[in-house]
């Protein structure tokens, strides 16, 4: 029964012992065929009976339920291998206690980007990131302790330097001498942890300047007042002062640019502590915390210098201002929406006191703000009522004492709250976007009425109208129509028409302005700049600008020969309009004194309550003579 291989093995050991060279051999292990043609595997013992030493003791032992089990660990052993090489994950044996890489696949290797050889030798915590690897030892050490697995989300170094984020789970295994061993495998998640922390930072952040978004500035805002119990918590409110004409003429793209270059300039400004928020739109937010009244209004105050420089854009530079709004908490019991509300309220009252300005919140400013609220509401239906109508105040000649032309200013004749001057509903008007009808209604009914009063049998001489164009009209792509119809419907001649744009309208967007200015000089009307010299244009600026008058602000000729600041920069403005050819026209004349010192200098025209104050069209005489 034994085999033929096995017999002759057999038969020489027998040899072998016979001769004394061995006393006992090697257990051999054979099979053995059974009469129902079943192999039972064996093991032979064969050794020298020690009773007959010339006999030789063979004993069989049936091992065949070991083999089985032996030969299912080897055939386990190997499909693990063969699994751990193909695995597409990454797969790694290391030495329990000390994190040495014994294997590693190369799944694992791919991932880390590198070779199986470059890792094995190393440790666990070599590729694991610094602030993953601190607790790697005592993880391993309390795994093999305590057995079973254990899962985490680890990151990992690759040969490049950059991170890799694994699934990882480790398990406790041993090897044949009983070592424990472990046996990490590493599932590549990357794109899943970078997928939601770009979720997460999009729920808290605005995607066009980066910055916080408004639910993440209030979050922040309410942990403020929590933690300080409101004691020196303030809250800047911004607005950018006519944002929305870029948007309009320039396009969003370069409105978006804007806001980028906006936030840069606004997170440079503030202290490090800071934080600065996009609140939507063209509105900012910056939460001051540790920050007194003077700390506060210091921050504010480099924020819209910052804001307020040109920004340069191709061949040309965009101006834009900013309204700022200040508010305290003042004390605990404030909640984050009543600190934005006092915010926004006070940066309400800054673009209705001229923009580009700080305002701090008071409790009357809350009211005011209420107030604007109820004067935009109830805009839309004046301007269809025609509630806003045209006033006049008188142009004149300086050289001979006679009427030049008319000044057309807007008046709400509200029916609750009387007669409405511009600074009350202007702004307003542009912010609701209704500043083109208002501009358009006034010039249709002044155009109208200017018709009327020259078509009187024995009118005076040739008069000009005036008439205020703002930012936004100048850049709405159907003014130079809406000009042009009106001048049609009215039947006056365009040399009569004198359109007035203030510097600051200008210089928010040079490019646009020229070519708007260009066309509506192509109707044989006329321009003027208006508040000169509150503005920062330059010679180069206004030499490009088509433009035939400028008209020396209001703030200056107050000044006029008792300051002699004012005095020297209306002169200098007087001898500039001069040089370029341009006429001068002084705003907000009030005193003989300074009547007198204009015609010193040779201004050209005036006007002011000294000639008279704004008047509907029936109170105006037809004919103004100036002693």
């Amino acid at each position: 029964y034994v085999p033929r291989a096995e017999r002759e093995r057999l038969l020489g050991v027998w040899a072998q012992l016979l001769s004394g060279e061995h006393q006992v051999m090697d257990k051999p292990v054979f099979g053995v065929p059974r009469p129902d043609g079943q192999v039972e595997m064996v093991e032979a013992n064969v050794s020298l009976d020690i009773m007959r030493p010339d006999y030789i003791v063979m004993s069989l032992r049936d091992v065949s339920d070991r083999i089985r089990a032996e030969g299912d660990v080897k055939r386990a052993q190997e499909r693990f291998r063969a699994a751990f090489h193909s695995a597409p994950t990454g797969m790694a044996l290391a030495l329990a206690e000390s994190g040495d890489l014994i294997e590693v696949n190369e799944g694992l290797a791919t991932m880390l980007r590198c070779t199986p050889d470059d890792l094995v030798g190393r440790t666990l915590a070599d590729i694991t990131h610094p602030d993953d690897a601190d607790d790697i030892h005592g993880f391993l050490g309390g795994l093999a302790a305590l057995g079973g697995t254990r899962s985490a989300q680890r990151r990992y170094v690759r040969s490049d330097g950059t991170v890799l984020w694994g699934a990882t789970s480790v398990s406790v295994m041993r090897d044949p001498s009983g070592e424990p061993m472990v046996i990490v495998h590493v599932l590549d998640v990357t794109q899943q942890m970078v997928a939601a922390e770009q979720l997460s930072w999009s729920a808290t952040h605005d995607p066009v300047t980066g910055l916080s978004n408004r639910s993440h500035f209030l979050e922040r805002l309410d942990q403020a007042l929590r933690v300080h119990d409101g004691r020196d918590v303030a809250v800047l409110f911004l607005d950018l002062d006519r944002f929305k004409v870029v948007n309009d003429s320039l396009g969003h793209a370069t409105g978006d640019d804007l806001l980028r270059t906006m936030a840069v300039r606004l997170v440079e400004s503030v202290r490090d502590d800071d934080l600065v928020a996009r609140f939507g739109g063209d509105e900012f937010t910056v939460l001051l915390t540790d920050a007194p009244l003077e700390v506060a209004r210091a921050v504010a105050d480099r924020v819209r210098t910052a804001l307020s420089l040109p920004v340069p854009l191709d061949d040309a530079e965009m101006g834009v201002t900013a309204s700022i709004g200040l508010a305290f908490a003042g004390g605990a019991g404030v909640s984050a929406d009543d600190m934005v509300r006092d915010a926004d309220a006070a940066m309400y009252r800054a673009k209705d006191q001229g923009r580009d300005r700080i305002e701090v919140f008071s409790p009357e400013t809350h009211a005011l703000a209420l107030r604007a609220l109820h004067t935009g509401n109830e805009l839309r239906q004046g301007l269809d009522r025609g509630e806003i109508v045209p006033y006049f105040q008188p142009i004149v000649d300086l050289r001979t004492g006679r009427l030049s032309g008319y000044e057309v200013m807007a008046r709400w004749l509200h029916p609750e709250r009387g007669l409405l001057l511009p600074g009350e509903f202007l702004a307003v008007a542009e912010d609701r976007g209704l500043i083109s009808d208002l501009g358009s209604s006034i010039l249709r009914s002044s155009l109208a009425q200017f018709a009327q009063w020259m078509s009187r049998p024995g009118s005076i001489g040739p008069l000009t109208l005036s008439v205020n164009v703002s930012a936004r009209q100048l850049n709405d792509k159907h003014l130079v129509d809406t000009v042009s119809e009106a001048l049609a419907e009215a039947g006056v001649d365009a040399d009569c028409l004198w359109l007035e744009i203030t510097e600051s309208a200008l210089m928010t967007d040079v490019r646009t302005a020229t070519t708007a200015l260009r066309d509506l000089r192509s109707l044989g009307l006329h321009l003027a700049v208006d508040d000169f010299g509150t503005g920062y244009s330059s010679l180069t600026y206004l030499k490009r600008f088509p433009v035939e008058a400028i008209k020396v602000d209001r703030s200056f000729v107050s000044g006029l020969g008792l300051d002699t600041e004012d005095s020297t920069i209306v002169e200098a403005v007087v001898r500039l309009g001069s040089s370029l050819g341009l006429v001068t026209v002084a705003e907000g004349v009030e005193t003989p004194l300074q009547l007198a010192r204009l015609r010193e200098i040779d201004c050209q025209l005036a006007q002011g309550y000294l000639f008279g104050r704004p008047r509907p069209a029936d109170l105006l005489e037809p004919f103004i003579q100036v002693s």
